[in-house]
């Protein structure tokens, strides 16, 4: 049996006794900040994701997400709450290679997702399970449509939120574009990018530097992040959109390559992209604008990501090997 986390010595008298949990966020975008989760909150969240994105036989979880972020928090929470089985192990890059329990519903980044691909012993044990929700991290298409191809017994679905929101507040079912609220939720738009309200926020506006699009009251499309938007030369690039062009043309890992940006005398921000050691780079870059292509091109020997498996883009692309 893999490696387990300890559960904290006050978590399970904080429920009994209603108190409020804190929980860090994953610093992906900024440090991280402590962020205080109420009891009737969580188990709110808990109950609209049984509602809106299980679909199994079973609510027996596997959590192989950090305890101390708000992914696995609520993982535990929702254990909780539904009075439900829950198998704890170390978080991995292949989580299923040495767990040899019966659970039927877990939660993955999309890093995880890949290891156990990669790996024939971990890819047979994904068939035991019914619902997976996939979050932290943007997933790649050809991944996801593996997924739906070798594993189409599985309800996958993509989250959408953070830990303002208790984890997740909208997820789109793979194979699908536009993401799905739970109930009870408002969804505004501005410069910025998305505002959202529900009672994970206490009724009150949240921003966020998602880009969206906004369908109907209840759906939107994601398109990428405005601190992911660089101004290069009075050109706006979104670097989340570059590197989907990237991905569907080289057909590299998402999590082994990113966009970043580098001051410039002329341009102010120029594009410049990120590789992992001895990927194949294209000699020809015409599939993309001018805009788009990159004006270096960086390899690195590692990509440092942060605990919920998100790229921190600053911190690796000092790693760069010039």
């Amino acid at each position: 049996m893999s490696e387990t986390q300890p559960i904290p010595d006050d978590w399970t008298s904080k429920w009994t006794d209603n108190e409020p949990f804190e929980i860090h966020s994953s610093g992906s975008t900024g440090s991280p900040k402590p962020h205080t989760l109420r009891p009737q909150y969580i188990r709110w969240s808990a109950e609209q994701t049984r509602k809106h994105f299980i679909r199994s036989s079973s609510l027996h979880q596997l959590l192989a997400l950090p305890l101390d972020k708000v992914g696995g928090f609520m993982q535990w929470a929702r254990a909780q709450t539904w009075q439900s089985p829950i198998d704890i192990t170390a978080p991995s890059a292949n989580p299923l290679l040495s767990y040899t329990g019966g659970a039927k519903i877990t939660s993955l980044t999309p890093m995880q997702i890949e290891g156990i691909l990669n790996h024939p012993e971990s890819r047979k044990k994904l068939l035991n399970f019914e619902s997976i929700l996939i979050g932290g991290a943007p997933i790649s298409g050809e991944t996801e449509e593996r997924l739906l191809l070798e594993f189409s017994h599985i309800h996958w679905v993509h989250t959408f939120g953070m830990t303002e929101t208790y984890s997740h507040f909208a997820g789109r079912v793979l194979g699908q574009k536009e993401y799905s609220t739970v109930d009870d939720t408002d969804l505004l738009t501005n410069e910025i990018g998305l505002q959202v309200k529900n009672p994970c926020t206490e009724h009150q506006w949240m921003q966020t530097h998602d880009l969206v699009q906004i369908k109907a009251p209840n759906r939107f499309v994601w398109i990428g992040r405005s601190d992911f938007t660089i101004n290069s030369g009075g050109i706006k690039i979104q670097l989340e959109t570059v590197e989907r062009e990237i991905q569907a043309q080289t057909q590299w890992s998402a999590s082994a390559f990113f966009c970043w940006w580098e001051s410039d005398s002329i341009l102010g921000q120029k594009l410049v992209l990120f590789v992992k050691k001895d990927l194949p780079i294209p000699k020809d870059w015409q599939f993309s604008s001018r805009y788009f292509q990159p004006k270096q091109i960086y390899t690195l020997h590692e990509i440092i990501y942060t605990a919920t498996g998100k790229i921190s883009r600053a911190e690796s692309a000092a790693l760069s090997v010039k």
